[in-house]
């Protein structure tokens, strides 16, 4: 799904190991990631399938979008760091929070293709979108320093 041929492609060069930055989260739902990295995949389904389904490609019964916050979540788990005992809890694995950033980029970008850019929706779904980045950026930033830890598959906390 390469809807957007005018956006500059974001090269990931860091270890597999480490959680994408924002940016690249954001370049790799649109189609435009280069480079090898699990999470840099998973989000680009995510964005192929919101896309087939804004665009009535696909009414999907939402199985595919279960399958892939569980890969993500299971990526997750084998893959961060084991957080500081003092960590706080977040309310939401990672797998959920790329899903809703996903579906948020992929409707602010049909809007803005779509209805007259003047339109509040416009505004409103990009401003939305930027709100859901700064979050995903703070949360991969306090994983990262051990201070925040995610809910664990199967109802523990990892």
């Amino acid at each position: 799904m390469d809807v957007t041929s005018d956006v500059s492609e974001f090269h990931w060069e860091g270890p597999e190991t480490a959680l994408l930055p924002g940016e690249a989260l954001l370049s790799a739902i649109r189609g435009h990631h280069l480079g090898d990295h699990r999470l840099a995949d998973l989000a680009h389904e995510f964005g192929v399938m919101y896309h087939r389904r804004l665009t009535g490609l696909d009414s999907g019964c939402g199985c595919r979008r279960a399958e892939l916050v569980l890969a993500v979540d299971v990526w997750v788990g084998d893959h961060l760091p084991v957080p500081h005992p003092s960590a706080t809890l977040h309310t939401e694995t990672l797998g959920t929070v790329i899903d809703r950033l996903a579906y948020a980029q992929v409707h602010a970008y049909r809007l803005l293709m779509t209805v007259d850019v003047s339109d509040p929706r416009v505004h409103e779904s990009w401003c939305q979108l930027a709100e859901l980045v700064d979050n995903y950026t703070d949360l991969v930033t306090a994983i990262a320093q051990r201070s925040r830890r995610l809910p664990a598959l199967g109802g523990g906390t990892r």
